[in-house]
Formats: structure tokens, sequence, C-alpha cells
């Protein structure tokens, strides 16, 4: 029964953004969800908010936490053997694979980032994805137990990330040069702050 649910999500969230990167739009009803998926409104009914307007964080959470995942997992498999990299070079790695992954979903995002309302909605769906996504990062980026220190730096790395995210939204072309260009100063930035105040250091 799970995972005919984790399907009928997937298979919903997958046309959801479809619709968006084709329509330009962020208003999408039940039933052009359906006739995208393939999947019965019935269905869809069982796993959908039940209130229209909660189609937008409901899947963009979806979405981020699913690349968020796919780039932790290929993240650890690069770094496996990788003795040579410093901790800063590795955390850049893998912040900026993670605008890799979301690369092709900038269309849709740039579209549910427009507005006021709608960033401030959706800012709550981006936060959760960082707190899940920056933890797992450390995680793989260092043996260190101890969970005040973490948080701390989790902070600091998901204030890099939105910021960066902003010059992500606005480049134009389908590469993230700028994007990686500015993550790599506001890391540097923050790096100097840790070093400062000596809490920590990436």
């Amino acid at each position: 029964m799970e995972n005919k649910l984790l399907e009928l999500k997937s298979k919903l969230c997958t046309a959801y953004f479809s619709i968006i990167h084709a329509s330009l739009k962020t208003e999408i009803f039940i039933e052009e969800l359906c006739v995208k998926s393939k999947v019965s409104i019935e269905d869809a009914q069982t796993v959908l908010p039940k209130l229209q307007k909660d189609y937008n964080l409901f899947f963009l959470t979806m979405l981020l936490l699913k690349l968020d995942q796919e780039t932790l997992n290929e993240f650890k498999e690069e770094i496996y053997h990788d003795n040579v990299s410093t901790i800063y070079e590795k955390t850049l790695e893998g912040i900026t694979l993670r605008f890799e992954k979301y690369l092709p979903f900038r269309p849709a995002l740039k579209i549910l980032s427009e507005g006021l309302d709608l960033r401030a909605k959706n800012f709550l769906g981006l936060l959760e994805s960082n707190h899940f996504f920056m933890l797992g990062l450390l995680d793989l980026l260092e043996s260190n137990n101890n969970q005040c220190t973490k948080i701390l730096k989790s902070i600091a790395l998901n204030l890099v990330f939105l910021k960066t995210t902003d010059i992500f939204l606005k480049e134009e072309n389908s590469n993230i040069d700028s994007t990686i260009r500015y993550l790599d100063k506001y890391l540097h930035e923050i790096e100097d702050i840790g070093y400062m105040i000596g809490i920590f250091k990436i």
C-alpha cells in the first residue's frame, strides 16, 4: 500500500512540474494532473492535499526532497575515494551538485518564486529541504558528533545556499557559472566568519 502511494505521488509530481514548465502557470487543477499523469481522480485524491492552494508547496517540497536525496547519494559515491580535496572543496562540490540537480527544474522554480505570497509560502518548503540536505552533507563531510556545532554549520550553509539561490533563479542561460562564482564567494565569507569567531571552519 505504501509503495502504491509513493508511486502515485511520484507520477503526480512529475506531471505537476511538466505542466508548469509547459504552461508557465502555477494554478493547476486536479483534472489536469490526472490527465497528464494518467492517474484516476479517485486515486489522486488519496494523496493530494484537500485544498487546491496547497499544491504548490506540496509538490515543491516533494521534488526538493527527492532531488536532495539523489544529490547526497551521488555525492557520497564521488567523495568515497577522495582523500585529496579539502572540506571546503568538498562542501563547494556538494552544493554545486545540488544546483546541477535543480537546473532542469529552474524554469518551474522561477515561476514558483514569483510574487511575495508565493515566495513566502514556498520559502518554507525550501527551508525544510535545506535542513535535510545540509545535515546530510555535513554527515558525509566530517565525523564531528557535536550536534550544537553541526546545527551552527547547517544554519550557516543554509544562509549561503539561500543567498546563492537568488543568483541561480536570475540566471537566464542553461548553465550555472554565475551561481557557482557567488557560491564560492559566499562560502569564503562564511568560512572567514567561522575562523574569526572561533566556532567552525569549512
